[in-house]
């Protein structure tokens, strides 16, 4: 998979384990392996130990694009008005 070139002085440009991205983003290993399988997180390879790391900065933009996603559509309170209230006089 080609994704974004990333730089190293990024304060997110970090590998994770799956279960610090589990941690971070408060989904389930299956979710977490879904969006590996759908091409959204790279595994990326560490020399020592031998083990497979994600990169924070993908966790944590997949995250808050899965969240946003889930939203659209969803109709939005009025400004002011308590939730389930529709803002009209009665």
């Amino acid at each position: 998979m080609s994704g974004p070139e990333f730089d190293p002085d990024d304060p997110l440009y970090r590998p994770l384990s799956i279960a610090e991205a589990m941690a971070l983003t408060g989904r389930s290993r299956d979710s977490i392996d879904r969006w590996i399988k759908q091409g959204h997180l790279r595994v990326v390879r560490l020399n020592a130990p031998a083990q497979d790391a994600l990169i924070e900065r993908e966790v944590v933009d997949t995250a808050l694009r899965k969240r946003r996603d889930a939203r659209r559509g969803r109709p939005r309170p009025k400004r002011g008005a308590a939730p389930g209230e529709s803002g009209g006089s009665a």
